[in-house]
């Protein structure tokens, strides 16, 4: 089966990391864990589409702003392109749960290493610890 090339956001919001909670479906990938949005690129879509896409089909989230952190890939030959996707206080108000998921929900880095998350946002946020508190620590309080 061939694979679908994703994108994954890392959305900030001051201090914190959203995070969606998977459906409890098990025949969907890593069911129940928390994740990042984001998803697959459909047939002509930028990886920048694809994600504005995605974040308003699963948060209501139009951003105002992509910031590419580059593109991992994977043994399988996937691809996932990651976004940081700052979010403005006057962004905050339109987030809700869209069409996939159980909830969403806020953490500090701190608080996501101890959650259970996918396999890849775990490892991606592991690996690039020291570059998301960066990010974190630059994010301005407006």
């Amino acid at each position: 089966m061939p694979r679908k090339h994703g994108v994954k956001a890392l959305v900030i919001h001051k201090e914190k990391i959203l995070l969606v909670l998977r459906d409890n479906i098990p025949t969907i990938a890593h069911p129940n864990t928390w994740n990042m949005p984001g998803g697959g690129i459909e047939e002509g879509e930028s990886p920048e589409q694809a994600l504005v896409r995605e974040l308003e089909e699963e948060i209501n989230l139009n951003p105002s702003s992509l910031i590419n952190l580059g593109t991992t890939a994977y043994t399988d030959g996937n691809l996932v392109h990651r976004f940081h996707v700052p979010v403005t206080d006057k962004e905050l108000p339109l987030i809700r749960l869209g069409n996939e998921g159980q909830k969403i929900g806020w953490f500090t880095l701190d608080e996501l290493f101890k959650l259970n998350v996918s396999p890849h946002s775990f490892v991606y946020c592991a690996t690039h610890e020291q570059d998301i508190r960066q990010i974190l620590s630059d994010v301005p309080a407006v």
